[in-house]
């Protein structure tokens, strides 16, 4: 990722955003591998192919990188699960986008947990955290009520209780995602359970009439 090859052409403050960004992304493919606490200025340096200096002129400490990657992680990742779950698709296409999206990429898994444990140690992280949070339940929460008014989805318990257990369903598979080992078999099995989780919190009408029982879900 040598920023000198990538930003042939560039002047002034594009220039400076595309080291910028170049260096954060560098840092963040390395937190994935090695931790939070772990990441060198030296590995950065190699990753993103500009020297150690360069690193300093745009972040002064090591801390204000790894803080800097970290922020803006956690807001791509809320702007990516909120681009899923505002799509022109109908609720169930949507919802299944957000189930795959949550957990198909182990990178941004791990990525989120680091900056999850980071934030226990920084509190400056924690308002990154809570928005990014507050980004997954709210696009749920939308596609669920969009289900709901459309006919698409008859919640077996009401709608908030719904959108907690699937957020925190995703929460677990992340965990398993980003430290278990396994293969896209593995991978796999974990998205289809997550799918067969949220079908039995939100079926369809025709399926609640066939086991007999009326709505009971609700706002």
């Amino acid at each position: 990722m040598a920023v000198a090859r990538r930003s042939a052409g560039l002047t002034g403050d594009d220039l400076a955003e595309e080291r910028r960004a170049a260096i954060m992304a560098a840092a963040e493919e390395l937190v994935a591998v090695h931790g939070f606490d772990a990441l060198r200025l030296r590995d950065v340096s190699r990753r993103a192919g500009v020297s150690i200096g360069l690193i300093q002129y745009y972040f002064t400490t090591r801390d204000e990188l790894l803080l800097e990657t970290m922020r803006q992680a956690s807001r791509h990742r809320a702007e990516q699960w909120t681009r899923l779950g505002n799509g022109p698709l109908g609720a169930g296409e949507r919802l299944a986008a957000l189930l795959d999206g949550s957990i198909s990429d182990r990178h941004r898994c791990v990525v989120w947990l680091e900056t999850c444990a980071a934030s226990t140690r920084h509190p400056e992280l924690r308002p990154d955290v809570e928005h990014t949070q507050n980004a997954w339940r709210a696009a749920m929460r939308a596609v669920v009520d969009d289900g709901v008014a459309a006919g698409e989805f008859v919640p077996t318990i009401p709608v908030e209780d719904v959108v907690v257990l699937i957020v925190g369903l995703i929460d677990g598979l992340m965990l398993a995602t980003a430290t278990e080992a396994g293969d896209d078999v593995v991978q796999g099995h974990r998205i289809r359970l997550l799918h067969e989780a949220a079908r039995r919190l939100l079926p369809p009408p025709t399926r609640r009439r066939r086991a007999g029982g009326g709505p009971r879900g609700g706002r």
